[in-house]
């Protein structure tokens, strides 16, 4: 990424040298408008690659929560290492697309790229020297990785984590940040779809409000209005529309897991009162 913006600069030094006949005619502008257009080409690749980050956490939360399912903790601690990876790689990913952003908005062609090097260092010194609970223990992203683990067996039950960094950090110092919130809030995950009042079947949740309905139930529904609706969830009035939707695999395997578990309790009661 860096060679990229640094030849896009050397590019628009070269056009500004050697086009003077052009700058002359009134067109001293195309070589800065080539420039943003590129700038903007790479700002849509590190959104695709930030994309396929999105989708390569919910799967490490779907194997996790598997794993968690069946008490294989070792395997389930193998892939919150993976997904802080992930969470680095992104929030690395984040840095770039400001980085870009500022690029195209306006900066002095000679010194855009002494700029861009110097304030990418500097954001790569100041993430390396946080603490793991300072990186991951505020990041929503990484929380709800862990509520959803939680949640596998103790779902209702608050969630505590005031050892989810060991007793001290990556730098040797306690984690006396974590102390003033030991504890998130448990909550009972319904499974059903507002629409229809039955399990969720291929649930897609609304990225406004992490409402979640059957697949084919909100997408019929919202057709019927034209492609936007008022949330049909009870007591929400956000206006969320059909591209608002992903399809939620986390929220697909806890139903999944969810059924299963009642039907071997079923089955086990069952069990019992013919014994």
């Amino acid at each position: 990424m860096n060679s990229s913006i640094s030849q896009l600069y050397s590019q628009s030094q070269g056009y500004n040298n050697n086009d003077n006949s052009s700058n002359a005619a009134g067109h001293g502008n195309g070589p800065l408008v080539q420039l943003q257009g590129r700038l903007h080409t790479i700002k849509s690749k590190l959104q695709a690659t930030s994309d396929m980050i999105d989708q390569a956490i919910q799967s490490c939360t779907v194997v996790a929560i598997d794993l968690e399912d069946v008490s294989d903790e070792a395997k389930v601690e193998e892939v919150d290492q993976a997904l802080r990876k992930l969470l680095d790689a992104q929030y690395e990913l984040e840095v770039e697309d400001a980085l870009v952003s500022g690029l195209a908005t306006g900066a002095d062609p000679d010194t855009a790229i002494e700029e861009y090097m110097a304030s990418r260092k500097l954001s790569q010194q100041r993430y390396s020297s946080l603490t793991d609970s300072r990186k991951y223990g505020g990041n929503a992203r990484y929380r709800d990785f862990r509520q959803q683990i939680w949640d596998t067996n103790h779902e209702g039950e608050p969630m505590p984590t005031g050892g989810l960094f060991g007793a001290a950090d990556n730098s040797g110092n306690n984690n006396e940040e974590d102390d003033d919130d030991v504890v998130i809030s448990g909550a009972r995950m319904t499974y059903k779809c507002p629409l229809t009042a039955t399990w969720l079947i291929d649930p897609v949740t609304s990225k406004i409000c992490n409402h979640s309905f059957s697949n084919t139930a909100i997408t019929d529904y919202m057709r019927s209005k034209g492609g936007s609706c008022v949330c049909p969830s009870v007591g929400c009035r956000s206006i969320i529309h059909l591209r608002d939707l992903y399809p939620d695999k986390v929220l697909e395997r806890k139903v999944f897991n969810y059924l299963r578990r009642q039907e071997e309790e079923e089955e086990a009661a069952t069990y019992t009162l013919v014994q």
